[in-house]
């Protein structure tokens, strides 16, 4: 009898500690993304056409500073993926990752942000809009 008692107290005692520390655990888990391409180039507009296996989200031309921003929820179980096609002038023209796996959780998950500037020069990252670290050049 006194087993039985004491297995039940540890088992109320574990679920207790679980639902105690769901807030934390759903608050470090990162899963709800926001994806800023940002024209930096000086004089010209920025063609950007970015997608997913999932999701088109069609096709936008970009004034100088202008702010394409789309969301949304990774996919639990399957890899989420945002490429997007970068053109400005006539000779410049690329595809890059925008959002990984990789990127959201190693960069993006305590501000839940990623943001890029495309300039003459390449394309910079920031999970902040403040802090940028070229990744990318236009070759």
């Amino acid at each position: 009898m006194y087993n039985h008692l004491l297995s039940c107290f540890f088992i109320i005692f574990l679920i207790t500690f679980h639902i105690s520390q769901a807030p934390t655990l759903a608050a470090d888990f990162c899963w709800r993304f926001r994806v800023h391409i940002i024209n930096a180039l000086s004089h010209d507009n920025l063609d950007i056409h970015c997608y997913s296996l999932d999701d088109d989200l069609g096709e936008h031309n970009l004034g100088v500073g202008g702010d394409f921003t789309f969301k949304f929820g990774e996919h639990v179980i399957l890899h989420t993926r945002f490429w997007c096609d970068m053109k400005y002038g006539s000779d410049h023209s690329k595809t890059i990752d925008v959002f990984t796996e990789n990127i959201g959780n190693k960069h993006c998950c305590h501000t839940r942000k990623c943001f890029w500037s495309v300039r003459e020069d390449g394309f910079y990252f920031s999970n902040n809009n403040q802090s940028w670290v070229k990744w990318y050049d236009w070759s």
